[in-house]
């Protein structure tokens, strides 16, 4: 009796092949082994064969395209909270992953001017709350010399320097960054406080109580020399200086968003990094 010769293992690009007969040009399992000298049987279970690992392959590539999306989505809100955190327009809330995901958008986009634009725009908001200080130093030393306030201080109207040198040095601020800011007509003004007293206050800030039979002239001395130190104010070398800090700090900002909206329009960052699905 003549010994069976035994067929080699069928290769996947041949079941891939009846797949395709078999789907595509409608050929039925007998024909196809028929037309290629197989059992039947052989063609039907590689036929299956083949199915099931075109479906194992389009799972796999669905998981990764999930996680590819996801991994540049994540990129995507880190840049978003950047951008955030930069225009200043809304909290930014910290999270335990901020520093892994710096550290991936960094491997995908090494040479991106984010990062040193970030680390010289972080550098000037010291340096402005340094000036600020400076400027309210100045303030301080101005009020405290000012011939018209030295009475009303001698009087016990004690917190109006402070209310100056705190009211002024916000004012600098909003200045600085293009903002209108208070004026005396309108937003220096007397509250009652009770027992004969009222409060003076410009905008916010309060000055303290005095008595109401003084406020009037009190408030014209306040309004008066206000007035005097604003219009001095834009003239000082610290603001000058603070004015171009917070310049530059509005320039870098929009370079640096455009370079963010590139990652947060783009939705595809390009590069890789360790966290990359693949």
């Amino acid at each position: 009796m003549a010994k069976r010769t035994r067929k080699p293992p069928i290769k996947p690009e041949i079941r891939r092949d009846w797949l395709k007969r078999n789907e595509e040009n409608g050929e039925s399992p007998p024909q196809i082994a028929e037309k290629d000298k197989y059992d039947v049987r052989t063609v039907r279970k590689q036929i299956e064969l083949a199915k099931q690992e075109r479906e194992a392959h389009e799972a796999k590539s669905i998981v990764l395209q999930n996680a590819l999306e996801g991994h540049y989505d994540d990129l995507r809100k880190y840049a978003e909270k950047l951008n955030s955190e930069i225009s200043g327009a809304e909290s930014v809330t910290s999270s335990l992953d901020d520093d892994f995901m710096e550290a991936a958008l960094r491997q995908h986009l090494p040479r991106s001017p984010i990062w040193s634009g970030m680390l010289k725009w972080w550098s000037l908001h010291p340096i402005s709350e340094e000036q600020i200080q400076k400027i309210g130093s100045i303030i301080e030393q101005t009020a405290k010399a000012h011939p018209k306030l030295t009475p009303l201080v001698n009087a016990g109207f004690n917190g109006v320097i402070t209310g100056i040198v705190n009211a002024l040095s916000a004012q600098a601020s909003r200045w600085s960054h293009g903002n209108k800011g208070l004026n005396t007509k309108e937003n220096l003004l007397t509250e009652p406080a009770g027992e004969g007293l009222v409060n003076l206050r410009y905008g916010g800030w309060q000055m303290g109580k005095i008595d109401i039979k003084h406020a009037d002239g009190y408030k014209e001395i306040v309004g008066e020399v206000i007035d005097e130190l604003e219009s001095n104010l834009r003239t000082w070398e610290a603001y000058r200086d603070l004015e171009k800090t917070i310049a530059e700090i509005g320039r870098l900002g929009g370079k640096l968003r455009e370079e963010l909206a590139i990652i947060r329009l783009r939705r595809i960052v390009p590069g890789h990094c360790k966290y990359c699905p693949i």
